[in-house]
């Protein structure tokens, strides 16, 4: 890679340096935004795979959600 770099640099006028720079920046820039976008896509959560997951670890005693609350209000109610 070293190589090619500098035997574009001894082609190239002095002028041109910025053309050259800017571009590898252009190309660096790319790959950040690219592999960034990968690692994004790999950390997202499967929501229906947890929810999925989570059915039936729960037993269902037929209860409704007011018997639950209810239940619940009364376990962790302080006394006075």
């Amino acid at each position: 890679m070293q190589k090619n770099i500098d035997s574009l640099l001894a082609i190239l006028d002095e002028k041109d340096y910025d053309k050259v720079v800017s571009f590898i920046e252009f190309l660096v820039d790319t790959k950040k935004k690219k592999t960034e976008r990968q690692k994004t896509n790999e950390e997202q959560v499967d929501v229906d795979a947890i929810v999925a997951s989570l059915i039936g670890a729960i037993p269902d005693t037929g209860k409704t959600l007011e018997e639950y609350r209810n239940e619940r209000l009364k376990k962790y109610e302080i006394s006075d």
